[in-house]
């Protein structure tokens, strides 16, 4: 019994379709068993932030392991960094703060003064996101495990181009099996 080659190559495309379908499905496993410094990164890839609280050995794991586009193009040490000072510090908890005292201070209780004693300090809030980044965040490429976006458009393009070669070959077995009109 021979298989004909259009079904070869259906059975082919269907086949490519199904890796590249089971590829970019994120696997629930993987995602629970991350290790701290990759939850630190993307927690900061989430919105350019740090917004969790971790161990300083998570912290310091992740300023070894930041990818190089990162560290070169964007401020993510610098937040790291200043997380783990935080975590250092004792003030990102609300645990446990350095030099004790005796608790006998006249304070507002705000909560918002500069933990060297002077006046409170404004927060700067982080700037809207571009429709583009939305797009992007949208996406689900913004884990440190995700696909790249450019591996994903090759990808696309790739499978383009197999369907218009598919689609090439079909079209002339066609009409190579088509009967001649009569002269």
């Amino acid at each position: 019994m021979r298989i004909r080659p259009a079904a070869t190559t259906l059975a082919l495309l269907a086949l490519v379709a199904g890796l590249a379908a089971a590829a970019l499905t994120p696997s629930s496993a993987a995602a629970s068993t991350k290790p701290c410094w990759e939850q630190v990164i993307d927690d900061w890839l989430d919105n350019g932030t740090i917004d969790g609280h971790y161990k300083a050995s998570c912290y310091q794991q992740a300023l070894k392991r930041v990818p190089e586009d990162l560290r070169d193009y964007s401020n993510i040490t610098d937040a790291i960094s200043a997380a783990l000072s935080d975590s250092l510090r004792g003030s990102g908890t609300g645990s446990s703060t350095p030099g004790g005292g005796n608790g006998s201070g006249s304070g507002s209780g705000s909560g918002k003064s500069d933990p060297n004693g002077g006046p409170p300090r404004k927060t700067q809030a982080a700037p809207p996101q571009s429709i583009y980044s939305q797009g992007i965040n949208h996406l689900g490429t913004t884990k440190a495990s995700s696909i790249p976006i450019p591996l994903l458009v090759l990808a696309a393009l790739g499978a383009l181009l197999l369907l218009s070669a598919g689609g090439l070959a079909a079209s002339k077995r066609i009409k190579a099996h088509r009967p001649a009109p009569p002269r």
